[in-house]
């Protein structure tokens, strides 16, 4: 339930970000893109660590790092190991 709710405020981010850069927002919303470009990359790093040390954990390689690239660390956590 936790991580539905993560995944859930994750894209609801997503999509503030797209329609800040489409409409262009002033203001402390105009700082979105920024954040958003910044997100990514912190993503994209995610998703090197999610196919170095867990890619033989995956069941659909390609659709697990496309997740992990929107969704981050709540979807790189399934992959942890539970202590």
């Amino acid at each position: 339930m936790f991580t539905i709710m993560n995944k859930t405020a994750t894209l609801v981010f997503w999509a503030l970000v797209l329609t800040a850069t489409v409409q262009g927002w002033a203001g402390v919303a105009g700082w979105l893109p920024t954040i958003g470009l910044v997100v990514a990359g912190i993503h994209v790093l995610e998703v090197l660590f999610f196919l170095i040390a867990f890619r033989s954990k995956s069941t659909n390689l390609r659709l697990d790092a496309i997740q992990v690239f929107i969704f981050g660390m709540f979807h790189l956590q399934r992959f942890m190991p539970k202590n």
